[in-house]
């Protein structure tokens, strides 16, 4: 069979006519995500389309997702999430896997996107680390959402690694934000990501299964800044753990 650096032809096809799928079902509903962003009251039932749009997908793409959680998340509590970053169906997944509303912060690359990029300037946080004054901005903007009562997604690496899923020195903004809340921090481990979706330039999707996995929330009570670095390694070596744990068993 035909190959490119790798892969089938077929799976060329199919990358093409699962961006079909999700252009067309976007654009369907782009009148009522406008509608739904147009006032911040309303960003919870634009994150429920957010989730529609993933199930079409995952279903369409023929991803199968199963949620491993170590003990059930509290529907009352705010929190801090987690995740290692290894493929762009990251934020699809995290976003099916967490069962409650939540914004994510992410790179300010992807509001700049024709039309999705709406996302992320209004229900999402964009974040210009480039800049000191924007990404303090977006920080503080962070800090006002969690005391709002809305949890917050940040991956700790920051960005998508050539060399995913082996896992990178995390950045302190996610358990600054944790500790200066003092709401819990939830790592979360997606094992599998890469392989549906590696981040290589070249936008091939395969179908097959992934996993999240919800571990145990880490409580934040009592403790202060001081204490970032010793939650960032808490939480690194829990993800780094499960990573290897799940690479062993391949």
């Amino acid at each position: 069979m035909a190959r490119s650096e790798g892969y089938p032809k077929y799976y060329l096809i199919y990358s093409g006519w699962l961006l079909l799928h999700f252009l067309g079902f976007f654009l369907l509903t782009y009148p009522l995500l406008r509608y739904y962003l147009a006032n911040p009251k309303r960003y919870p039932q634009a994150h429920k389309l957010r989730i529609a749009w993933g199930r079409y997908i995952f279903f369409m793409g023929g991803i199968r997702m199963e949620v491993i959680e170590e003990e059930p998340l509290d529907a009352n509590q705010v929190y801090v999430i987690a995740p290692n970053h290894s493929s762009y169906i990251d934020i699809p997944a995290v976003t099916l896997g967490f069962p409650y509303f939540f914004s994510f912060m992410a790179k300010d690359e992807l509001s700049k996107i024709p039309l999705f990029g709406i996302i992320f300037k209004t229900i999402d946080i964009a974040v210009d680390r480039k800049k000191a004054i924007a990404a303090h901005r977006a920080f503080l903007e962070a800090g006002k959402r969690l005391a709002n009562g809305s949890s917050l997604c940040v991956f700790p690496e920051g960005t998508i690694h050539a060399d995913a899923p082996v896992l990178h020195r995390f950045k302190e903004g996610a358990f600054r934000l944790a500790i200066d809340n003092q709401v819990p921090i939830v790592p979360m481990t997606l094992p599998d990501n890469h392989y549906r979706l590696p981040d290589d330039g070249k936008w091939r999707f395969k179908p097959g299964k992934i996993r999240v996995y919800i571990h145990r929330p880490i409580p934040t009570t009592g403790l202060k800044a001081e204490d970032a670095n010793d939650l960032k390694q808490q939480v690194f070596s829990i993800i780094e753990s499960k990573l290897a744990e799940h690479a062993s068993n391949k």
